[in-house]
């Protein structure tokens, strides 16, 4: 009985670590799990990455017709057009608003569950420990009776 309240009471102390140091510590454990789970529910990583692939090609695209209208407008000009602002970017902009969010919502309920399910544990540990000592306490009575009652009879 001792091993099964302290097997409850470990299982807690970890899951409460787990959640505890889910942001920090555990974050690419939670994260990649958090990840998994997200794929599994249909929303995938590589959908985000192609949308943003997509958006980020007509940015390019935007920016190099502004280049060219710029140049058209310089023509006769000898100012110098800045060309850095019309390079391509990686805006990863679902990615950013959408997909990480998400990743952390997740992370947080499953936080959460690992700190109800350390509760629960520890509630376990408890019990089992109130009636460990309990079945010890009643052997100890039960025995002091048979020894007053050797000893009186």
């Amino acid at each position: 009985m001792k091993f099964v309240y302290t097997a409850a009471y470990i299982l807690s102390g970890l899951l409460f670590l787990t959640a505890l140091l889910g942001g920090g510590l555990m974050r690419p454990t939670i994260d990649s799990l958090s990840e998994k789970t997200i794929e599994k529910a249909g929303f995938r990583k590589e959908y985000v990455e192609s949308a943003d692939k997509r958006i980020d090609d007509l940015i390019y695209k935007s920016k190099q017709i502004e280049l060219q209208i710029e140049k058209i407008k310089n023509f006769f000009s000898s100012d110098k057009i800045d060309e850095t602002k019309f390079a391509r970017e990686n805006n990863d902009m679902i990615k950013r608003a959408v997909y990480d969010p998400f990743v952390k919502a997740v992370n947080y309920v499953y936080r959460m569950m690992f700190g109800f399910a350390g509760l629960i544990f520890l509630c376990f540990g408890i019990v089992f420990q109130i009636a460990d000592s309990s079945m010890t306490l009643r052997r100890r009575v039960k025995r002091l009776e048979e020894i007053v009652a050797a000893r009186s009879g």
